[in-house]
């Protein structure tokens, strides 16, 4: 008969704390007070003089396009659901599901774009 051997439950769970352990030992070796590195450019975003307000403007329109679109998509998706479950029409119902998780999908993108472009092009050095 041809036996494997396995090593006991206790065994593995010991070296496998010790192996932990000793990658805890390793990781917190860093010195406290490591210099950091500066990672940001010293040079702030700025537009071309007389830009600035045709930038503002065009920025302005396309946040509100874009709302305006996010709203009309929501209460389209909405009524989808709605008139599927009040005739009795699957596909619109599933339509209209999927519809509304794409809405939030695309509103909670929307919000990260304008936290990622205020970030680039925000008031001031950080």
């Amino acid at each position: 008969m041809n036996r494997q051997r396995t090593a006991p439950a206790a065994v593995r769970a010991a070296s496998t704390v010790a192996l932990v352990a000793a990658g805890l030992i390793v990781l917190t070796a860093w010195p406290a007070n490591a210099a950091q590195v500066e990672l940001g450019a010293a040079v702030c975003p700025e537009a071309p003089p007389g830009v600035q307000v045709f930038a503002d403007q065009v920025t302005a329109w396309v946040k509100w396009g874009v709302l305006a679109l996010i709203g009309v998509a929501a209460v389209v998706s909405l009524g989808s659901v709605l008139v599927g479950r009040l005739f009795s029409h699957p596909h619109a119902s599933r339509f209209g599901a999927m519809g509304v998780a794409v809405v939030v999908m695309v509103a909670i993108t929307y919000t990260v774009i304008l936290v990622i472009l205020d970030s680039i092009t925000g008031s001031g050095c950080t």
